[in-house]
């Protein structure tokens, strides 16, 4: 009888020791989470009263206890990074990734975030190794590709910028010919101040491949055909850029008219200006129409001209070469006009030519790449009253 008891009582001991273990690990694991909530909150006290480094100390511990907050640590390693604080961003993705019991996936966005920091931080090389094993794992390829891509373009190494922009565009299938491009025009500047005018010619014809509108190309194929003293496909590749780009007149006209004269076609470059003039009414065309007509019908025609032009549409330019024509008694000078001279040249002096249609980034000088967004070919000149 004692032993058929014994048989009926081991199952209730068997469910009352299950009970007991699972009571006992819900309430470490309920003191486990507590411990993690109190150090969180903590560590997020620490941040909103600017006390960074306490808040570091405390979201590294934290990652000892519970592996679920690898998420939490990227984002702050991420809003270090943005805050300029890159040594403490590098911190915590190096402390993820130390950690053996990591997913895969998350291993590799961690060494992509490090990567960036290092790029933040200018560790060019160490950036540049990590994008490297991330694209051979095949992990986070497409951003790794574009780290490194802006990477060889601060490298000014223009092969292997065109590489990996060529692989980006396969994977992805974004449309890189316009920045290819501009890296064949890269390599063709180079060449150029090499003297090696074969590779010149190659390159040019490699970034025509890429992007057959390219603006840039043409422009260097034209100061090519002007060294070689070939000075009307000078003409030629000038007149397809201003065919291209109107913004781009302002700029080649006087090469356009140097190549022109030693061509002996004057005569195609006056009446290309005034064909341009029927699209474009930029005051860098106006002011060479006007030289043009004092020329043929005396200054007096050139300065009815000039005032029309401004009448039509003003300029501080237009106005500064009007003033020099009354000064040299070429117009009626008024009183006022040494003032306003002196004015109008303070503020040409000033002004910048060329922004950024991307960032608005703005300077006296041309970019093919802007110095503050790294977009290419969004540097154009400047319209309005103190522009073009």
């Amino acid at each position: 009888m004692i032993e058929y008891i014994l048989l009926a009582a081991l199952p209730v001991a068997a469910y009352f020791g299950w009970w007991l273990a699972r009571t006992i690990q819900q309430k470490s694991a309920s003191r486990k989470n507590r411990l993690f909530s109190s150090q969180y909150f903590q560590g997020l006290n620490y941040l909103l009263n600017e006390q960074p480094d306490k808040a570091i100390e405390v979201f590294l511990e934290l990652a000892e206890v519970n592996e679920d907050t690898v998420e939490t640590h990227m984002a702050l390693g991420n809003l270090f990074r943005r805050r300029g604080e890159v040594d403490r961003a590098i911190r915590f993705h190096q402390n993820i990734i130390a950690k053996e019991r990591l997913k895969p996936e998350q291993r590799t966005r961690a060494l992509l975030e490090l990567g960036e920091d290092y790029m933040r931080a200018g560790l060019l090389d160490r950036a540049e190794l990590l994008f490297s094993e991330l694209i051979e794992r095949d992990a986070h390829t497409p951003p790794a590709l574009r780290s490194l891509l802006e990477i060889y373009q601060q490298e000014k190494d223009w092969p292997e910028a065109l590489e990996q922009a060529e692989r980006l565009e396969k994977i992805t299938g974004e449309h890189m010919g316009d920045v290819m491009a501009q890296f064949c025009c890269e390599m063709a500047e180079e060449s150029l101040a090499a003297k090696d005018l074969e590779a010149v010619r190659r390159q040019l014809r490699q970034a025509r491949r890429y992007h057959p509108e390219c603006v840039r190309a043409r422009l260097i194929l034209a100061r090519l055909s002007a060294q070689e003293e070939d000075f009307e496909s000078a003409m030629d590749a000038y007149e397809e850029v201003a065919g291209l780009d109107r913004d781009y007149i302002a700029d080649l006209i006087e090469p356009y008219l140097d190549a022109a004269a030693r061509a002996g076609g004057m005569e195609r470059a006056r009446a290309q200006l005034e064909a341009w003039k029927q699209d474009y009414n930029g005051i860098s065309l106006t002011l060479k129409l006007s030289d043009f007509i004092a020329e043929e019908q005396g200054s007096d025609a050139a300065g009815r001209f000039l005032i029309d032009a401004l009448g039509n549409k003003p300029s501080v330019r237009g106005l500064d070469h009007l003033i020099d024509l009354g000064r040299d008694g070429q117009l009626p000078a008024g009183s006022g006009d040494d003032i306003l001279k002196a004015v109008t040249s303070r503020l040409l002096q000033r002004e910048p030519r060329y922004r950024c249609s991307h960032c608005g980034f703005s300077g006296r000088t041309h970019h093919w790449v802007c110095p503050s967004c790294k977009r290419w070919s969004t540097t154009k000149t400047i319209h309005g009253v103190l522009g073009e």
